[in-house]
């Protein structure tokens, strides 16, 4: 179909009246696309080259990863631009790789890092691929109210070897279709936002990686919008005119659809979108966003020399990555289940009992084992034997005489090793594995299966406990008698492999079978009333409470004995013991009717009993020493009585 912008109908109406029009000068390229040696390539390029830093960036972050995939567009190696002596543009990014932050940075890191021709799943210390995999939620990738994280997510994983058949590609997919616009077949940034050229350039190259032929409607549509947008100069509108940012995305998802942007069906008045582009291109080589307005310029260049040369993203797509497999695995030991969960896998790196690493390529039952090993912190050793890796032991149980490690898979028992028997591939049908069993035994030994009919049954409540048998003759299941019910208490399975258990208490527990000769079997959770175990037992409580402030004054009384006028007598000891709970701050007062012989006279600690203040902590005792002094002109005699008062403030 020839995609010709209404406009220029009434264009070329004018041109025939009036040559005057063309007057304008008109950009044009010999061919499409260009080579790196054309001057408008090569001059990008040594611009860029140009604006090469010591540290090996080029501008920021950002426009360093666009750069390096400007570089491989044009058929050079990223870790060949560097100033002599000094980090490469590659090692600048390995080495900030932690500045990648939100889902759209690591899918940019995927294009540059696959554009580098290095491990994405191992570059800069960071697995970029399980970071961008960590924000699929099911659905889709990122913010659910996104699509421009989807478009370079399922771009930067299709760059990095995701199988364009996962899961996260396939559904990540649907997502980006049923969000293409049902009124102008574009896409934008966001869901149910207007549709634009740039997101939309992205949404076709994103499906195209993905898989979708670029002669589908989906596709041929999407281009007949941004055919829409097209003006005289042959760019694309983007806020009431062109700009080199949008025309090189534009220029992307024509050559992504499979189409030749340089052609008549892309050609408006005065060009195409690749002249277009040039007329932002500057002697130097470099590209402005807008003829007013330079921006960033070594960005606009980055984005452009793929665009001329015909390099959609993303420019470069590794080798499929291993396919990750989520499966349940269960090793059985001797005499206990050592684990029991769920593992992701891939590729694994298995090292033997002589330190010889053995890469395995695809996720494997010994791959599966060896990722539980790093989850449930448990050992296991390998040897390599002539019939390949050898389980020789898991968590310090040792393979001796003829009983040692052997697995299933889904019960089966395979026909090769654990390291050779690839997960995920079974034929026929092909239907994904769910599980892998290793356990410590004989060869012949059958697996056992327990099933509940009542997983949460009342306190009292009478539940069925089902064991049966699995067959490799027959690969059916049939029922176990004599098997053994560990429950809240040993239960034996009848002639139909049942038994009937009732639990009169509250408690949670997990219940398994095992027989002598065969395989220990799964365990079923069944939650008894609450789940809680319950028990009464009464304990007698007593508490000897102390009040808060308390105290003991010793003695009770002083005798000061015979003193006259004068006369002063010999210290007197009195001890204050703090019996409460808090401490207490002391004071005192003095009393007498002896015409105040006390009240003038004593003292305690040689000084006037009005200055007296202590304190006393809780379970502690102080002293002091009281004196009586009798004043010269005293003039009573007789014996004579007065009475020290303490004071004590409790403080916490």
């Amino acid at each position: 179909m020839k995609r010709l912008n209404p406009r220029l109908f009434t264009i070329l109406g004018t041109i025939i009246l009036s040559f005057s029009l063309l007057a304008a000068p008109v950009l044009a390229v010999d061919s499409y696309p260009l080579a790196k040696t054309d001057s408008e390539v090569a001059g990008a390029l040594d611009y860029l080259a140009g604006e090469q830093n010591d540290d090996g960036s080029i501008s920021d972050f950002a426009t360093s990863a666009w750069v390096v995939m400007a570089v491989a567009a044009a058929d050079e190696d990223p870790h060949d631009w560097k100033k002599t002596g000094k980090p490469s543009l590659v090692d600048y990014l390995s080495s900030n790789a932690a500045s990648a932050t939100t889902t759209n940075d690591y899918s940019r890191m995927l294009l540059a890092i696959a554009a580098a021709d290095e491990d994405p799943q191992d570059f800069g210390g960071r697995d970029f691929v399980s970071l961008v995999r960590s924000a699929y939620d099911g659905t889709q990738i990122g913010d659910a109210a996104l699509l421009n994280d989807d478009f370079w997510g399922v771009m930067g994983l299709i760059a990095a070897g995701e199988n364009p058949d996962s899961e996260i590609i396939t559904h990540t997919v649907d997502f980006i279709l049923n969000n293409q616009s049902a009124d102008d077949s574009g896409w934008s940034w966001g869901v149910g936002e207007a549709s634009d050229v740039d997101d939309t350039a992205a949404a076709i190259m994103a499906l195209v990686a993905a898989g979708e032929s670029p002669t589908s409607s989906v596709i041929t549509n999407a281009l007949d919008y941004i055919s829409s947008t097209q003006m005289e100069s042959g760019g694309f509108e983007s806020w009431g005119s062109t700009n080199s940012a949008t025309d090189s995305w534009g220029i992307g998802g024509i050559v992504a659809g499979d189409e030749d942007p340089s052609s008549a069906n892309w050609t408006a008045a005065l060009g195409d979108p690749v002249d277009d582009l040039l007329t932002f291109q500057n002697t130097d080589g470099s590209f402005n966003w807008t003829a007013a307005t330079p921006s960033n310029k070594a960005l606009m260049t980055a984005y452009a020399i793929p665009a001329l040369l015909g390099s959609p993203y993303p420019v470069v797509t590794l080798g499929l990555l291993p396919a990750e497999i989520t499966i349940g695995i269960r090793i059985e030991g001797q005499h206990s289940t050592i684990w029991d969960g769920t593992v992701s896998v891939s590729d694994s790196t298995i090292i033997d009992d002589a330190s010889i690493e053995h890469y395995l390529d695809q996720p494997t039952a010994l791959g599966a084992l060896d990722e539980a090993s790093q989850d449930g912190d448990f050992p296991y050793v390998v040897k390599d034997s002539a019939y390949g890796l050898y389980i020789f032991s898991v968590d310090g149980e040792d393979a001796e005489g003829t009983s040692g490690w052997m697995y299933r898979i889904d019960y089966t028992s395979p026909m090769v090793g654990a390291g050779d028997f690839i997960l995920d591939e079974t034929t026929p049908p092909p239907t994904p594995h769910s599980d892998v069993l290793f356990y410590y035994g004989s060869y012949g030994q059958s697996p056992l299966k327990i099933v509940v009919d009542n997983t949460e049954p009342e306190v009292g409540e009478e539940f069925t406990a089902t064991v049966t048998q699995y067959s490799d003759d027959t690969g059916g299941w049939t029922p176990c008698a004599e098997a053994t019910v560990h429950a809240d208490q040993y239960y034996t399975t009848g002639g139909d492999g049942t038994v009937a258990i009732t639990i009169d208490r509250d408690m949670t527990l997990d219940l398994f079978a095992d027989k002598d000769g065969f395989i220990r079997s799964n365990r079923e959770t069944v939650t008894v009333g609450t789940g809680v175990i319950t028990q009464s037992q009464e304990v007698g409580l007593t508490a000897d409470i102390i009040p808060a402030v308390s105290f003991n004054v010793s003695p009770t009384g002083i005798d000061f004995g015979e003193l006259g006028p004068g006369d002063t007598s010999g210290p007197h000891t009195i001890t204050i013991t703090n019996q409460g709970a808090l401490a207490l701050e002391l004071s005192c007062t003095v009393a007498d009717n002896a015409q105040g012989l006390y009240v003038n006279g004593i003292k305690l600690d040689e000084e006037a009993w009005g200055l007296y203040n202590d304190i006393v902590e809780r379970n502690s005792s102080i002293a002091t020493e009281a004196t009586l002094t009798v004043f010269g002109d005293y003039t009573l005699s007789g014996e004579q009585n007065g009475t020290i008062i303490f004071w004590a403030v409790g403080t916490p």
